[in-house]
């Protein structure tokens, strides 16, 4: 992925791209109504694989970070993100790392993404913090266990389910359970 944009060159894309100039006003709308926008894209994989992301902009608005998901079934998506955009300490807290979490039965630990220029499917997040001028992105990714509790970067993790749900970040502390 390139380097996250600067606001003149946002501004010039959205000046030349009437579609992407559409996706910014509405997710700007969604922000101005102080809520979080949540976007899904696919991202091509190693392994001639694509997965699917689903990624927030506007958790911020709560001094939290913004969200990456993937591997979780889409109905779940809204409701996982707006119990954690309530920004309860406890929240706060889990999103911070290192410890799982029960959210909608299904076991999840937030793991941070150390380097979220490298990720092109947070681009869109990159360029709306440009625009806004929002200074610094901070991105968690939430990480779901599969039916026997494991995560994927421990060997008893379902092989079939691993394509789905690729890690951004490194595990650190994610066999910390609570």
């Amino acid at each position: 992925m390139a380097l996250p944009r600067s606001k003149a060159q946002v501004e010039r894309q959205i000046a030349e791209d009437e579609s992407y100039r559409d996706d910014l006003e509405y997710i700007q709308e969604t922000l101005e109504q102080n809520k979080v926008f949540i976007g899904q894209l696919t991202s091509e994989q190693s392994g001639n694989t694509e997965a699917t992301f689903w990624v927030t902009v506007g958790m911020f608005q709560r001094g939290l970070p913004e969200l990456v998901l993937s591997g979780v079934p889409a109905p779940l998506i809204k409701g996982i993100v707006e119990e954690l955009y309530e920004g309860h300490d406890f929240d706060r807290e889990f999103l911070a790392g290192g410890r799982t979490k029960v959210i909608h039965d299904l076991t999840v630990i937030a793991l941070p993404v150390s380097q979220p220029d490298s990720h092109d499917v947070l681009s869109i997040c990159h360029d709306m913090y440009a625009l806004i001028e929002q200074p610094h992105l901070q991105v968690v990714q939430l990480v779901f266990a599969d039916e026997q509790g494991a995560f994927p970067w421990s060997s008893n993790y379902s092989a079939s389910e691993r394509q789905f749900q690729p890690v951004l970040g490194a595990p650190v502390g994610a066999m910390t359970a609570n």
